[in-house]
């Protein structure tokens, strides 16, 4: 099997030293930006795993004086209201004005809300106003109840709800927002420590005479740094940790291949072999 054409001349280089060294001319530009957009999603995956399985997001973050309107009143009021298979079965509207807003409780599931901040509940969905922000309107799930709840537990049914209902888009999301920050942060470790490499092209010492040479190096070098961060996340998800092992174990990696070759070619004629 061939080791000279990507991704195997990738992964081949990545466990020593001085494969990390010597190889170094083995990527090229486009091999590169490929490299990057891997290794920033081997750090998403716990980031996209983590977010699936979370209950610390909730509706009542994006509409918290909406979400205030549910006191012990509103509480009381919906928990008298039976459900069947995920519906509420309401009867008549019932209104409650509040300093802040309006609660309402009407048989209809689209009710006229003449007030800023509104939170309406009908027979199969719940509505949620707040000012100059999108109206939301949540569907119940067959699970859904808020029988003999308190105020707090009535909020923390209707956050799982939303939850429920927008889970692919919450992980996505927020997926996508870590996924930008952590990959500036990789470009930013990546270019910023080539750059030191390439400045020992000054010295007559080393072998690196390109850029692009020192980038080669500092991504072998994050290979299994990065593999490492991507098995703690899997195991406890701490995005500040797998950033911190993978910055350090490239500071490990780049003193390694230091020590085993100077940045010099003439260093060890058997390179190839090891």
């Amino acid at each position: 099997m061939r080791t000279d054409s990507f991704p195997l001349n990738y992964f081949t280089n990545i466990f020593t030293p001085k494969r990390a060294f010597f190889n170094r001319h083995a990527i090229g530009w486009p091999t590169i930006v490929i490299v990057l957009i891997f290794l920033n999603a081997l750090i998403t995956i716990p980031v996209s795993l983590n977010f699936a399985q979370t209950d610390t997001i909730g509706v009542e973050q994006f509409y918290p004086e909406a979400f205030g309107l549910i006191d012990d009143e509103a509480a009381e009021a919906l928990s008298e209201l039976p459900v069947e298979g995920g519906q509420l079965l309401i009867e008549q509207s019932t209104l409650q004005t509040k300093e802040d807003g309006v609660m309402l409780i009407d048989p209809l599931d689209d009710p006229l809300l003449d007030s800023d901040v509104a939170i309406a509940f009908g027979p199969t969905e719940f509505t949620i106003r707040e000012y100059a922000q999108p109206e939301l309107k949540v569907r119940y799930t067959k699970d859904f109840s808020v029988e003999s709840a308190s105020v707090e537990e009535v909020k923390t049914e209707l956050n799982r709800q939303w939850r429920v209902n927008n889970r692919v888009y919450i992980v996505a999301a927020l997926t996508f927002l870590i996924s930008c920050m952590t990959f500036a942060m990789l470009i930013v470790l990546t270019l910023g420590s080539a750059l030191f490499l390439y400045f020992t092209k000054k010295s007559h010492l080393t072998s690196i005479t390109t850029y692009k040479e020192s980038v080669a190096i500092i991504l072998y070098g994050l290979g299994l740094p990065t593999i490492l961060a991507l098995l703690y996340g899997l195991i406890q998800f701490d995005i500040i940790w797998m950033m911190t092992i993978q910055t350090t174990g490239l500071l490990i990696m780049l003193v390694l291949i230091y020590f085993k070759t100077q940045f010099n070619d003439k260093r060890d004629q058997t390179r190839v072999q090891e």
